[in-house]
């Protein structure tokens, strides 16, 4: 009797995990569950966010918002605001509106936010719980997308939790920042491309997602441009056969509009992009970035054509009291300021370029912008304290250093690219494999766009290529652990539109 009731207890829990193993079932459960645990993260024991740093008001212009104080806070750095009035027209002037997708989600959260009953015109606990469903979404799709045995699935998704969940990530969900748009961006461009090595329907599926995903992230903010780069390539290695179009061309048809569609997303990011910001980001990049700590700054100005005493502004940012453009003759050596005369120089003098980098590693490992406050002034915690509910993947960068975790992510990219080559018969795998290549490019791009293009608030601006490392550290893990082949028939038979020979994402070069 005892092992009868044994034996039938087995069975009860080996059909319960076949159930929930099926991926029509384990992705929305898991999509849930991630959304449900991100409520509880970002609002146990009280709302977290980041305080502004005197990015917001342009951004939240572009809605007529404009924060409202509470009793004891503070503007920038200290206590995290969540609730913005509406601003009149005299308090928002056109020149600073900053345009691009970082208006989209306050937009939306907008109305959530009168929904759920807050008083604000707009309250960022609305939006961060629009952001906490988006999170949902994301999970449950890329969770549809994981194989094999169901605890190892369920392990991939908690590191992917463990990752986006993460303080240098989830503080955002609250704020006023654009990075909001281009995290988000990056979760659904990653949660739409692992789909596309499954069916022919899946892919076209991941294809859509994949384009909105990396439309909302090039369109975030200027910086953001450079990640168009390994997302074309990505996509130009692809094929999604639909109907008729099945050869070796035509499936290509689809990919090469989507990169269209992010390639003029990019365009139009450039074309519209804030003139005050393209000239500040110039001048920093100069000042602080080249001249900040070198031992000579007459000599780099001269060598970058500029006057000799204009070595006196050397670590001098736009915006205080003795600012290089607020010297008589900035009209005179503005056609300096160009991104081109920086690249020649930076060229000509490999050593600062090294330095720069250099130094860029260690804001890499910082993660969070340590100037930045996480909880509003009602939590009674000091100015500028920041929360460290979760960050288990924070502390992984700080310990090992932004050249090791940066090291590990290359050769994992290296590795990626080698098994990518020798995976022919597996597609799934493949696409996951070329989605670490992939994301080794965006942190790359990344860690250049901040260090050379601004070379200010570098912690923060490499957010993005912080986030890329995390994804592509559970991508590898899922390459391992969620692609088995398929038992008993060659993978490519998941598609039978496309020939057994012809995987869904060929090797790059």
């Amino acid at each position: 009797m005892t092992q009868g009731r044994g034996t039938a207890h087995r069975r009860r829990v080996e059909r319960t995990a076949a159930l929930l193993g099926r991926w029509w079932v384990f992705g929305p459960l898991v999509g849930l569950a991630a959304a449900l645990a991100m409520v509880v993260r970002i609002f146990h024991h009280g709302a977290v966010g980041l305080a502004d740093n005197g990015d917001g008001p342009s951004r939240m212009c572009a809605l007529d918002a404009k924060v409202h104080l509470d009793e004891g806070s503070w503007w920038w750095f200290k206590y995290a605001n969540f609730r913005y009035d509406h601003a009149l027209p005299a308090e928002c002037p056109p020149g600073s509106r900053y345009p691009g997708s970082g208006q989209w989600m306050p937009r939306l959260a907008r109305p959530v936010s009168r929904l759920l009953g807050y008083s604000a015109h707009l309250d960022l606990r609305a939006q961060a719980l629009l952001w906490c469903a988006l999170v949902g979404l994301a999970f449950a799709l890329f969770a549809t997308a994981l194989r094999g045995r169901l605890v190892l699935r369920l392990l991939v998704c908690a590191a992917l939790f463990v990752v986006v969940g993460d303080s240098v990530v989830a503080d955002y969900a609250a704020s006023p920042f654009s990075e909001l748009a281009g995290l988000t961006g990056l979760l659904f461009a990653t949660a739409g491309a692992v789909h596309l090595g499954g069916s022919p329907r899946a892919r076209v599926l991941g294809l859509v997602v994949f384009t909105v995903g990396a439309v909302t992230v090039v369109a975030s903010k200027m910086q953001a441009l450079t990640m168009a780069v390994p997302f074309l390539v990505l996509l130009l290695a692809c094929r999604v056969p639909v109907g008729r179009w099945t050869g070796r061309l035509r499936s290509r048809a689809l990919p090469l509009a989507a990169a269209l569609l992010i390639g003029a997303a990019g365009v139009h990011t450039l074309v519209y992009q804030m003139e005050a910001f393209k000239e500040i980001n110039r001048t920093e990049m100069i000042f602080v970035g080249i001249m900040g700590e070198s031992p000579d700054p007459a000599k780099d100005a001269v060598d970058l054509g500029l006057p000799a005493d204009f070595g006196q502004y050397a670590g001098l940012n736009w915006w205080g009291e003795k600012a290089p453009q607020k010297d008589p003759r900035w009209p005179e050596v503005k056609d300096r300021i160009t991104y081109a005369n920086i690249g020649g120089y930076l060229l000509r003098h490999p050593g600062v370029a090294l330095r720069i980098a250099d130094g860029g590693l260690d804001d890499f490992a910082a993660s969070r912008p340590p100037n930045l406050g996480t909880y509003p002034v009602a939590a009674g915690r000091p100015a500028g304290a920041q929360e460290h509910r979760l960050a288990l993947y924070t502390g992984f960068l700080r310990t090992f250093g932004g050249g090791w975790v940066l090291g590990l992510q290359f050769v994992l990219a290296a590795a990626g690219a080698w098994w990518l080559r020798r995976s022919a018969g597996n597609p799934r795998r493949r696409v996951f494999l070329a989605l670490v290549v992939c994301l080794g490019g965006v942190t790359l791009t990344q860690f250049a766009t901040a260090m050379y293009g601004e070379a200010i608030e570098n912690t923060k601006h490499l957010v993005y290529g912080v986030f890329a490392t995390g994804l592509a550290f559970v991508l590898a893990a899922a390459a391992v652990l969620t692609t088995p082949a398929p038992a008993g028939e060659p993978a490519p038979a998941a598609d039978p539109a496309e020939p057994a020979d012809q995987p869904a994402v060929v090797p790059v070069g």
